[in-house]
């Protein structure tokens, strides 16, 4: 697994080697995204909001993902937890 630090939101970005799901742990060190070829898109509030009383999905499916899934996926990470995912981190055949 390959994982890099997002400096400005103090998050882990985790990549599998395969390149098929990517995993965003937020500064809580909750996993706040999570984005799946074969599963799908999970994105999530932290686990010290949801501790507050915040529902857990922001935006969540359950289903087999592709190229446009992923767009959602980096989009709603910048939007509501201000992460910028690297567009690369997954290879498409």
């Amino acid at each position: 697994m390959e994982a890099m630090t997002h400096d400005a939101t103090a998050c882990e970005i985790n990549a599998d080697p395969a390149r098929g799901t990517v995993w965003i742990n937020g500064a809580d060190g909750s996993c706040i995204g999570r984005f799946s070829k074969r599963f799908g898109i999970d994105v999530h509030r932290t686990a010290t909001a949801q501790l507050a009383g915040e529902s857990e999905c922001i935006v969540c499916t359950h289903e087999p993902s592709g190229r446009t899934s992923w767009a959602l996926f980096i989009e709603a990470m910048r939007e509501h937890h201000g992460v910028t995912v690297p567009d690369d981190l997954l290879t498409w055949a």
